[in-house]
Order: structure tokens, then sequence, then C-alpha cells
């Protein structure tokens, strides 16, 4: 999730680590932090694997502030993690707020795909949870006084999951229209992808604030 963040910004323009963060956590929300000590190592890595090149500020700059650019295997890799399958496990909806926060990056078939990826997740969220439902209603061993609590649990699991697909659906509306083409270069392939950008404000959770 953060090496999709990290080069999903650094496709707009070079940044310092500081800035990084600084925008990481605001992406996150006001319960989440991304730690120096997980967001330094993941730079040097990635600077490592050619992903992204560091540059010292210069001479200007008293500190010798490094400031991290994408490379064209660094462009190529964000498109593969792009259309990577996401994983459902605990981070799975963090990892498509970032995958949506980088669909100006990206094509309509894609944008679709994504979106019915996940749509598809939480109709399974929803179909759980319904079944559980079943199971708690029928529970011989369960207390008759903790019965409706447990139910109520289960239902707002249910009732977030078909909220949100409610959401998608409509969201995937949009990706019908034509609202303004873009176009980016896919990596060092030279390819074209168009993208859509969306006047709406729910579309653009996770994204720099000064853009």
């Amino acid at each position: 999730m953060y090496e999709l963040f990290i080069l999903g910004k650094l496709i707009h323009r070079p940044m310092h680590g500081y800035l990084l963060q600084s925008i990481i956590d605001k992406a996150l929300g006001p319960y989440q932090r991304l730690s120096w000590g997980t967001l330094y190592p993941l730079l040097r890595k990635l600077e490592q694997s050619g992903l992204i090149a560091a540059q010292r500020g210069g001479s200007s700059d008293r500190r010798g502030t490094k400031n991290y650019r994408i490379t064209p295997r660094g462009r190529t890799r964000f498109f593969e993690l792009m259309r990577s399958p996401g994983n459902p496990g605990g981070q799975y909806r963090e990892l498509f707020r970032v995958k949506l926060s980088n669909f100006g990056h990206i094509g309509k078939e894609d944008q679709r795909s994504i979106l019915t990826e996940y749509r598809a997740l939480v109709a399974g969220i929803v179909k759980h949870s319904e079944a559980m439902s079943s199971e708690v209603r029928n529970a011989p061993g369960l207390a008759s006084a903790e019965r409706p609590y447990v139910l109520d649990a289960i239902d707002h699991q249910r009732y977030l999951a078909a909220s949100e697909i409610a959401w998608v659906d409509a969201l995937m509306k949009t990706t019908r229209g034509n609202h303004g083409k873009r176009v980016a270069n896919e990596g060092s392939t030279g390819s074209k992808s168009g993208s859509y950008r969306r006047g709406r404000a729910s579309a653009r959770s996770g994204s720099d604030p000064q853009e």
C-alpha cells in the first residue's frame, strides 16, 4: 500500500521524505500515522530496487535534503501495482483508497476493473454477514440476552459493506461518461492510458491537498 502511494505521488513531481510522510498521514486519517522508522527504510528499498532515485538539494539547501523522483522502472511498477488484485486482508479498504486516489493516472478500463473487484470483495462481506446472522439466530448455546447485541454487531458490518456497494455502483456510472480526458505515460513502455478526472470531492480521498 505505501509503495503504491509513494510511487503515485512521485509521478506528480519529486518530493522529499518529510513531505511524503505529511501527505501519507493526511491520507490515512486522524487516527493513523506512518512512522519515520517505516518510511525511510521503504524509501531506501525503493531506491535500491531502482524504482526511485534520490538527489541532494542544491547549494542553497544547507541541510542537503534528499528529493526523490520516480524512475521509468518505478512507473512500470506503479501500473503493475494498480492492476494487481487487491488482497482481502486487514488493509483492503486503505489499499482501495490509495488506488482510487491514483485514478487520474489510469484509463477508464482499469478504473472499472478496480471498482468491480472492490465491489465483489465487499459483496462477499455482505454475504458472509447474512450467513452469520442466520447462524446466530439459530445458535442454541447463545444466551437470549446476548443474541440481539451479537446480531447488532453483525448487522453493523453488513450495513457498512452494503453502503459501500451502493457508493461504488454510483461511482461506476460516472466512469461511463466523458468528463475530460487526460493521458499518462505508462512506465518506460511508451504506451498511453486515458484517464478521467471527476469533480467529486469524494473521489479525491487520499490525494495531496497541495495539488
